[in-house]
């Protein structure tokens, strides 16, 4: 399977599942949908799509840019733009297989659901019901998950590099209207390029091309923006495929199916931080230096929306995606719908996922829209925070746990009151927009801290407890809301 020329990926159109080239992705416009069972595999899928176009399509400037999502390209533009790269993207090229080595050498194969995160072989059923849920999958889903497991999952434990971003990054990318709008909306034109990867004598080709060689120094401003999206730290080889049926990961019926692959400890060293376009960064500053320079992850169960603001801006302390900062500049006039995903992980585990949507309205980058924005964030953060502070407080006189529940709960109802937040903000009068949310917010808090410590109220104790508590959060939500 080739991944410029087969049918390979998976789409929902007008009701009907089926595989779609890439050439009939960008050469017709057409109203599909990428449809996987898990939200992963799909940003997955369109970080591949996406990285595959960079390859062969990068924009010259602006316009060429805009040009690519008003109108598909020819049959003819196709064909001359993927033909330098036919030999890169086949799943099972005899010398340069996609996202693997040949000749990798094991004691036994390894089941090909530990390519799927979330499920390795043992125990941790975070994402999937059965250990062996996943015993075969077709060229495609194969191909996907070679991807996600090298650019955004942990590595597969010690002996194994992990991937250029870290164990668990978190990706954001500019929703569009259609997939094909999605992969042009993400792609970095030319002088984007030149100014952030500036190295002319950078390696460009994938690492299964240009292979890594063990024990080696590599330098972050070596690496060349394609090399780097498709940056495969393992060494690994998938087993021969069998006979076919039914993928156990998209569900389609396939003549082949993958069901193991090898994969051996290959260690290396890399000096630097490589900028990676889709994802945003943060770091420390002691005395005027950056210091401990990462990706944003999520570390926490809280929601997404509680880093919006690193999403979004560029701060002393943190940089948004590439992708995301370029398309309010060459397409100012256009409100931004923000795709946020990426997994919680612990070690070499993940414990979630995450997959949203944000539509941010039209003029956010406005100096006065942004600063209101950011402060009604971190306003929700902050009663987010007390409400837990009070919380165990109230809990430890009281001889009970109540915040973690409460804070759970706090996540989950706010979600739809932050997109609900940016709905109303392109309706309506901002200000006005975010006055409402910010009641909500704390009638949010009031009632959840009055559920948690109800039922200590009934004896005297209890009930003291509860008004010293009480009023404390109240004065302390009241000079909040104030800032």
């Amino acid at each position: 399977m080739n991944l410029l020329e087969s049918p390979w990926i998976p789409i929902q159109q007008a009701g009907r599942f089926r595989h779609i080239t890439f050439e009939e992705l960008l050469t017709i416009e057409a109203d599909a949908a990428l449809a996987l069972p898990r939200d992963d595999m799909e940003s997955a899928a369109l970080q591949l799509l996406i990285g595959l176009a960079q390859a062969a399509f990068t924009p010259e400037d602006r316009e060429a840019y805009r040009r690519r999502l008003r109108e598909p390209m020819t049959v003819a533009e196709y064909r001359q733009g993927i033909a330098p790269f036919l030999d890169w993207f086949d799943l099972a090229h005899p010398a340069t297989p996609f996202m693997q080595s040949r000749g990798v050498e094991a004691k036994e194969p390894t089941p090909i659901q530990k390519l799927f995160i979330g499920l390795p072989e043992g125990n941790n059923h975070a994402l999937f019901n059965d250990v062996g849920e996943v015993g075969g999958v077709c060229p495609s889903c194969a191909a996907i998950a070679l991807f996600n497991q090298a650019t955004a999952c942990p590595s597969f434990g010690g002996g194994f590099k992990g991937a250029l971003r870290g164990a668990a990054p978190v990706t954001t990318l500019v929703a569009g209207r259609t997939l094909r709008e999605m992969v042009w909306l993400n792609l970095l034109i030319a002088e984007t390029i030149a100014t952030h990867y500036p190295n002319p004598a950078a390696e460009n080709r994938p690492t299964w091309v240009a292979p890594l060689a063990a024990k080696a120094t590599y330098h972050a401003h070596e690496i060349g923006l394609v090399r780097g999206l498709f940056w495969q730290p393992a060494r690994l080889e998938l087993g021969a495929p069998g006979e076919g049926g039914h993928c156990d990961a998209c569900h389609a019926e396939t003549p082949s199916l993958y069901r193991s692959f090898n994969k051996e400890k290959f260690v290396y060293d890399l000096e630097g931080q490589w900028l990676h376009p889709h994802s945003p960064r943060q770091w420390e500053l002691k005395k005027g230096n950056v210091e401990k320079l990462r990706y944003l992850s999520f570390t926490t169960s809280a929601p997404a929306w509680t880093q919006l603001n690193q999403y979004l801006i560029n701060g002393d302390t943190h940089a948004q995606a590439l992708v995301v900062q370029q398309c309010p500049e060459l397409l100012p006039d256009r409100p931004i719908h923000l795709i946020v995903a990426g997994y919680r992980n612990k070690q070499a585990s993940v414990t979630l996922r995450r997959h949203e949507l944000f539509s941010i309205p039209l003029g956010w980058k406005d100096p006065d829209n942004l600063g209101h924005l950011v402060r009604v964030l971190e306003f929700a953060l902050a009663v987010r925070k007390l409400l837990r502070n009070k919380l165990y407080g109230f809990g430890k006189q009281a001889g009970a746990v109540t915040q973690d529940g409460s804070e759970q709960q706090f996540d989950k109802r706010s979600e739809p009151l932050v997109h609900g937040l940016f709905t109303e903000m392109a309706r309506r009068e901002r200000k006005a927009a975010l006055a409402d949310f910010r009641e909500e917010v704390k009638r949010l808090a009031r009632g959840l801290f009055e559920q948690a410590t109800e039922p200590y109220t009934h004896s005297p104790k209890g009930l003291a407890t509860y008004t010293f508590f009480r009023n404390g959060f109240e004065k302390e939500l009241k000079a909040l809301a104030a800032t």
